[in-house]
């Protein structure tokens, strides 16, 4: 690493959730970096969070976007914003999460070590149970419809995943991204929306030479899809449906009676999830919505009809329902 260190901004994507927003800004910039930028952006909430922000972080940069962009669309504003400044590192976190003193440098070490580095990610844990691994990254093989769970998750960690390792895609909850790689590539897929547009971009990545990694000395702990209204809500059926099918078949085309099986893979493993919702028939409402739009070629924020659903009202009573994190 050069005598001064690189420059990073942290971009942190808001939609009515302000105390989490506020508690991922403090355990960030605790982290010990010599030189972060934290960059909020904001999705069109309703709860006031820039004078907040202004009071508690007189430096952190504030964007506020006129409408709900979803998770791609507004963390590609905090990361032009980025961009702009000349970073030589974008972090992008989920606003419910939380981050370990020396995560920062961490990561940052292990990009400067690796110069085909395109996403650097930290070992994910629950926040609710801080010694079990939820991701250390995931495996990819795209002709596959369901790609099972994330490495790791479940395990308790001891030291298991020390050290720096590539993966086939990364965690969103947080990934370190060089500028070069973002430059190379281009921002997330606004398409998309929600859920998928790591997988998409770490596809995008490889496919110019770049890796995905994980550093298992980088910790962060994660709160879990809280702003989609959980990981088992209609949104994230949807979402989680649809995109599915729209990467596969960008980056892993199959035709006849293969395409068919992984298709029937898709829908079948997202029918088995929705027997921990809350509102399981909404849940597979959702699944074969998502099924539904991809084969008219819709993309973009979905149905309108997911967003007046019981289970969506209540999650907006108490404004958790945003597209800021998974």
């Amino acid at each position: 690493m050069s005598a001064e260190p690189p420059h990073v901004a942290s971009v942190v994507l808001n939609w009515n959730r302000r105390d989490e927003t506020l508690a991922c800004l403090d355990s960030i910039l605790a982290s010990g970096w010599p030189r972060l930028t934290a960059i909020v952006v904001d999705n069109a909430s309703e709860q006031e969070i820039e004078g907040h922000l202004a009071d508690r972080f007189p430096g952190a940069r504030f964007v506020r976007n006129e409408t709900n962009r979803g998770f791609a669309g507004g963390m590609n504003r905090g990361v032009m914003e980025a961009l702009n400044l000349g970073v030589a590192y974008v972090l992008l976190l989920n606003n419910d999460t939380h981050v370990a003193p020396g995560m920062v440098r961490a990561l940052v070490e292990a990009a400067e070590a690796h110069s085909d580095a395109g996403i650097v990610c930290p070992l994910v844990l629950y926040r609710d149970k801080p010694d079990v691994i939820l991701s250390a990254g995931l495996r990819c093989d795209l002709r596959r419809g369901y790609q099972g769970p994330a490495l790791g998750m479940g395990e308790t960690d001891r030291g298991q995943f020390a050290g720096v390792r590539s993966v086939d895609a990364p965690s969103g909850a947080a990934m370190l991204v060089p500028a070069g790689a973002v430059r190379e590539v281009g921002l997330l897929d606004e398409e998309l929306f929600l859920y998928g547009e790591d997988v998409d971009w770490a596809q995008r990545m490889q496919a110019v030479g770049r890796r995905v990694y994980v550093v298992g000395e980088a910790r962060l702990w994660h709160g879990l899809s809280a702003s989609s209204g959980g990981a088992f809500s209609p949104l994230s059926a949807y979402f989680q449906t649809r995109n599915s099918f729209v990467v596969c078949a960008r980056y892993a085309p199959l035709r006849g009676p293969r395409r068919f099986v992984r298709g029937a893979d898709i829908v079948l493993a997202n029918l088995i999830h929705t027997r921990r919702a809350s509102r399981p028939f909404v849940n597979v409402r959702a699944v074969l919505a998502g099924w539904a739009d991809h084969r008219r070629g819709r993309t973009g924020p979905g149905p309108e009809w997911m967003h007046s659903t019981p289970d969506q009202l209540r999650y907006r009573a108490a404004r958790t329902p945003g597209c800021e994190s998974r």
